[in-house]
């Protein structure tokens, strides 16, 4: 029997980070990983469709070159050489970071297997390296398995050898016509991306708007955004059927984005079919029922402090259901590596959760949207800048999307930030600070940003609490009143 103080299972972002400061903290630590390191994020997730869409960018800077004085020419990208770059993007990231011999060579006993809780001090993991089965007791245990995309139940689906976020990888031929079945970050992501890169696309969103989570204006303008460009979105519709002959025809239910009753664009064939409707944790195979951890509908069910129903086995990332990204999982590590591994004791804080969504223009939100705000908060005071007014983006000619900030009435404290255009996520960063250290407006306004910059739309919004904010005007109107 092997003996550690630290077991981690899944190595996607929580378990590296865990790994490597029990290791640096001399915990005697194992990581098991039953696929290979890097989880989601490194091999179906965050990095081969940032690859993606970089290489779609590129091919629509060359399509719309004439607007820098270029002239264009008929560009058809190389599909096979673009998933070349990608996976290139994967190999060097692994390479440097996520290399298993970094690992063992910090101290971190590496297993790749899978295994599963024969109580809550034992986990059997079957070693795929040496075909041993290995029995690991531990006094500490961390399940960061992660997740999977979640497949709707469509009649025929099964048929027509669907793709998802993890096998879309695998294509070597770029669709012709491609239908993406969800209109969330994964979808309009990798929609626009092929797009781009010379499919005809079609979303079908069940909602009626795209990116349910944005804030309204945000949701409204990336549909005009996405629809000129030439992607076909159909809102309020569901899948009926799926049938897969030469081609697959896919049966649509409800009206669309038109709201037409047009039988004639019930029935659509396609190449190839999406799936981008959510994801589900890995909870399947560990054991977790018999030894007492609770697993809910959004996975495993933790405390404020991260820790299962069983007090000396923890859970983070894709598989507690909590914000699925990479950065909070690696945030959520950063807890457990106080509560665990340091003598320390510390709540989840999730106040100040930022995202983006890579599409162009990109799309980053950290806080409240502007319904939730009003609803909590009554008046609040809405600030809105377009893309436009920002100089550097004139420059470039990035001139589509706008920020939105929506702040207390009278202080100016930040309760929630919209912004899409180029560079959203980076500029993001600035109001991510400012939100979690009760920085108001007024405060940004006083600081020297770099021209011209992206990040002068900051000074720019935070310049319209002084002269448009409930507080400014009301002290305004009391001093005419004099």
């Amino acid at each position: 029997m092997d003996r550690y103080d630290l077991t981690i299972i899944g190595g996607g972002s929580a378990g590296l980070v865990l790994a490597v400061a029990g290791a640096k903290l001399g915990k005697k630590t194992a990581l098991v990983e039953k696929h290979r390191l890097g989880g989601d994020c490194l091999w179906t997730g965050c990095v081969p469709s940032k690859a993606l869409l970089k290489a779609a960018k590129v091919a629509n800077y060359f399509k719309n070159s004439e607007k820098y004085g270029i002239p264009s020419g008929e560009i058809k990208p190389d599909f096979q050489q673009v998933m070349n770059y990608v996976r290139s993007t994967q190999n060097h990231i692994e390479e440097e970071h996520d290399n298993p011999e970094r690992f063992r060579d910090m101290g971190v006993d590496v297993i790749f297997g899978e295994g599963h809780f024969d109580s809550r001090e034992t986990l059997v993991v079957k070693d795929r390296e040496n075909g041993e089965t290995r029995t690991v007791n531990s006094k500490k245990f961390v399940i960061s398995t992660g997740s999977r995309p979640l497949v709707p139940s469509i009649p025929g689906l099964d048929s027509c050898d669907h793709l998802d976020s993890e096998n879309v990888w695998e294509l070597t031929e770029l669709p012709q016509r491609l239908l993406v079945v969800g209109a969330g970050p994964i979808g309009i992501e990798l929609g626009q991306a092929f797009h781009r890169l010379g499919s005809e696309v079609t979303i079908a969103q069940r909602s009626n708007r795209i990116m349910n989570k944005e804030d309204l204006d945000v949701s409204e303008k990336m549909f005009d955004y996405l629809s000129a460009d030439g992607i076909d979105i159909r809102l309020n519709t569901g899948i009926d059927a799926v049938e897969k002959h030469d081609d697959i025809t896919v049966t649509f239910s409800g009206t669309g984005t038109d709201r037409s009753e047009n039988e004639d664009n019930q029935k659509q064939t396609f190449d190839k079919i999406l799936i981008a409707t959510g994801r589900a944790p890995n909870v399947e195979g560990l054991g977790l029922k018999e030894i007492g951890i609770q697993v809910g509908k959004s996975g495993i069910v933790v405390n404020n402090r991260l820790q299962t129903h069983v007090k000396n086995i923890y859970a983070a990332g894709d598989v507690i259901g909590h914000y699925l990204f990479t950065h909070v999982a690696a945030f959520q590590a950063q807890l457990l590596i106080k509560n665990i591994l340091l003598p320390f004791r510390q709540k989840i804080n999730y106040g100040v959760v930022p995202w983006t969504t890579f599409c162009d223009p990109e799309v980053a939100r950290c806080g409240l949207t502007e319904a939730e705000a009003r609803e909590k908060y009554g008046d609040v005071d809405v600030f809105r800048l377009d893309q436009s007014d920002v100089d550097r983006a004139v420059a470039d000619g990035e001139t589509q999307g706008f920020t939105k900030v929506i702040a207390s009435r009278w202080r100016g404290r930040i309760l929630g930030v919209h912004i899409v255009g180029t560079n959203a996520g980076e500029v993001l960063h600035e109001y991510v600070l400012a939100m979690q250290e009760g920085i108001p407006l007024r405060k940004l306004s006083g600081m020297i940003h770099v021209y011209p910059t992206y990040a002068t739309s900051v000074l720019r919004v935070a310049a319209k609490w002084l002269s448009e904010g409930t507080l400014v005007q009301t002290l305004r109107k009391l001093i005419r009143s004099r």
